[in-house]
């Protein structure tokens, strides 16, 4: 064979993860001031993450005799739950990174081995789905060393455990991806696992406030607790990862004698044995399960009546407007990554209405009637909060994911104003109903005056009408048409703007009617009629609201246009 016929040496493991290290790069040269900022809000949650968890551990210290103990239990919980979570999230990562990239395709073509390929897509799946945890681990495990006044020696052990703790569910979640594409079609199996990960996190969500966790403030509940705590067993198996991992870690909080070097050896051995299993398993049927992954999406039964209902629903508007609202909501509803957070959103909405049902508002005291008008404010203000919260996830995100179809609307015979309209009518309509319903409900259970609740419900439709506008303009000025993930365009540096804003927003609305709600509505704070000073005073006041909210959608309105004039170009 001669010199110019030799095979190529496979490409090096750096030059397959180079395009994605590259791109990161780029971006944080491009926007150092997001980076800059999302860099201090990290610092800043892990800083209260580490006070938290350390208030805790100190807290169980005094405990003298099961403190300890319930710092065990505590670490085993926080093991277990990280390795669920972890697990979850690898087998939704690797749908993506190993049979739904795009990038896949020039990869099994290229003169690349398919255990390298595996390799560079499983450290990216691997650093993907692992960033979340250690965004809440790492402040932990350092609560854990400071709080036991630990040796240098702990946190050493505790990197060197977290690497194999990261890759055995790593490993795990790609052998049971893998598989599951062998047997179904990828992209259906893609909208099962995301609407069963937002039905566990509403799930597990709803669990905990319907638990009502602020019963542990009471020393009896307190105690109940604590022994949910040290009753905390089950999960401790000798044969489970988490359990080597918390016996690793505690050998060097404590005193009490363990085998840590054997516990690693477990936890090492039983990744490294994994890895390996999950790079022969997946060269042998990668290029297969790829294959399979492709098939497109079948026609169902209830698309067709997915369409049925929305041209019913768009008779009534404009055709332009019609239309577009009916692109919209059919790309909406076909994509289980959107239409699944209604589930999150539902949990919201329950979890809303159930804090005020517990308050304590009715035993008849002076108190609970100063909370009562107190709450009464704050729920426009919470009310509003919730629909902005939802806006960011949804209004926000909805210039972006027109991405590249978007010079089909700007070709088309339709007007720019059109296309906002149209979009400002998609988003404020569905939250409009939703914080109006918010109000009507919760001042229900707080007896809200008749009146009071009008004043509230037309103040939010306004605030609402300037959230939505602004939703548009932020949009549009901080496009993200990288990716059709909704969520992820939502949690940009754009999202965090807007999200600020908002609150201004609201806070601005809440501080310019507190006293003439308080005046008018509230006996206790009208202790003589309104005079005409007052009385200036308070139609200036609300007159203030309306200006604000009005001439927010306005600026809103304007720049979403301006910005819109140039999107995509």
């Amino acid at each position: 064979m001669s010199g110019t016929d030799a095979v190529p040496p496979p490409a090096p493991l750096a030059v397959l993860l180079a395009p994605r290290a590259l791109a990161s790069r780029n971006a944080l040269r491009r926007r150092p001031f997001r980076a800059s900022i999302l860099a201090l809000l990290t610092a800043a949650f892990w800083v209260g993450c580490f006070f938290l968890f350390a208030h805790t551990l100190r807290f169980f210290q005094t405990i003298t005799t099961l403190g300890p103990l319930l710092a065990e239990r505590l670490l085993l919980v926080l093991l277990v739950s990280f390795f669920a979570i972890l697990l979850i999230s690898n087998v939704v990562t690797a749908l993506t990174t190993y049979y739904l990239s795009a990038d896949v395709r020039f990869l099994l073509v290229a003169p690349v081995p398919r255990r390298r390929i595996h390799e560079a897509r499983f450290i990216e799946t691997l650093i993907a789905s692992s960033w979340m945890v250690l965004l809440f681990g790492m402040p932990v495990f350092l609560a854990y060393g400071i709080v036991f006044h630990a040796r240098p020696l702990y946190y050493l052990a505790a990197l060197a455990a977290l690497v194999p703790f990261l890759v055995i569910p790593a490993a795990l979640g790609v052998m049971l991806t893998t598989a599951l594409v062998l047997v179904f079609p990828a992209r259906r199996m893609r909208d099962v696992l995301i609407v069963l990960s937002v039905a566990l996190l509403a799930g597990g969500y709803l669990a905990l406030r319907l638990a009502r966790p602020e019963r542990l403030a009471s020393p009896s509940e307190l105690a109940g607790f604590t022994a949910f705590l040290v009753a905390f067993e089950a999960p401790a198996s000798p044969y489970l990862p988490t359990t080597w991992a918390a016996d690793i870690l505690l050998s060097f909080l404590g005193d009490e004698p363990r085998e840590p070097l054997f516990h690693f050896a477990l936890l090492a051995s039983t990744a490294g044995v994994l890895a390996i299993a999950c790079g022969a398993f997946v060269e042998r049927v990668l290029l297969t399960a790829w294959s399979r992954a492709q098939e497109g999406r079948t026609k169902l039964r209830r698309g067709r009546l997915l369409g049925r209902w929305l041209d019913a629903v768009a008779r009534p508007l404009p055709h332009p407007t019609g239309l577009l609202f009916v692109k919209d909501a059919t790309i909406f509803f076909r994509d289980a990554s959107q239409w699944s957070q209604l589930l999150l959103l539902l949990a919201l909405v329950v979890v809303y209405v159930y804090n005020f049902s517990v308050l304590p508002l009715d035993d008849g005291s002076p108190i609970a009637g100063t909370l009562r008008e107190v709450v009464a404010l704050a729920n426009l203000g919470l009310a509003a909060f919730v629909t902005a919260s939802v806006a960011v996830r949804f209004v926000f995100p909805a210039i972006s994911l027109e991405g590249r179809s978007w010079w089909a609307l700007r070709t088309a015979p339709i007007p720019l104003t059109s296309i906002w309209w149209a979009k400002f009518w998609i988003g404020f309509l569905p939250l409009a109903m939703l914080g109006e319903a918010l109000i009507v409900i919760t001042g229900r259970m707080l007896g809200v005056a008749p009146g009071l609740t009008l004043v509230f419900m037309a103040t939010l439709v306004l605030v609402v009408a300037a959230i939505v506008s602004l939703g548009l303009a932020f949009g549009a000025a901080y496009p993200r048409t990288d990716t059709q993930n909704a969520a992820q365009i939502a949690t940009g540096f754009g999202g965090l703007v807007y999200m600020v804003a908002c609150l201004a927003l609201v806070f601005a609305a809440i501080a310019l009617e507190a006293w003439p709600v308080s005046r008018i509505f509230w006996s206790r704070f009208a202790v003589a009629p309104l005079g005409p000073g007052e009385s200036l005073a308070v139609a200036m006041s609300f007159a203030a609201v309306a200006a604000v909210t009005v001439g927010t959608w306005e600026i809103g309105r304007r720049l979403a246009l301006k910005r819109l004039a140039h999107f995509g170009a």
